[in-house]
């Protein structure tokens, strides 16, 4: 699974949540080496988003994705792993339940 981690320049921000996205998904027992992931701005994000498989980002980029696309995760606190953990797992598993 591909998962996009987008921010305003693709570096602080896309990192964190990166990092948080990687202990959730290791505490739900989930391999490592299933999940890919890109650290982008917001006009790599958009040009990727259709060879990826999720977005993460904060609501303060909502505005920029496609509504119609690749699914899409919001998170407000990037230091949160419990708001990571509630909002990211019931997408990455309806997801990986699609693709069976």
């Amino acid at each position: 699974m591909k998962i996009v981690c987008m921010c305003g320049m693709g570096v602080g921000s896309s990192l964190l949540v990166k990092m948080g996205i990687e202990r959730v998904l290791a505490r739900h027992g989930y391999n490592e080496r299933d999940f890919e992931y890109e650290q982008a701005d917001l006009q790599t994000g958009r040009g990727i988003a259709n060879f990826s498989d999720l977005i993460v980002t904060t609501p303060a980029f909502e505005s920029s994705l496609d509504k119609n696309g690749t699914p899409y995760v919001l998170i407000n606190n990037l230091f949160s792993e419990k708001e990571i953990e509630e909002k990211l797992i019931p997408v990455v598993e309806q997801i990986l339940q699609k693709k069976q």
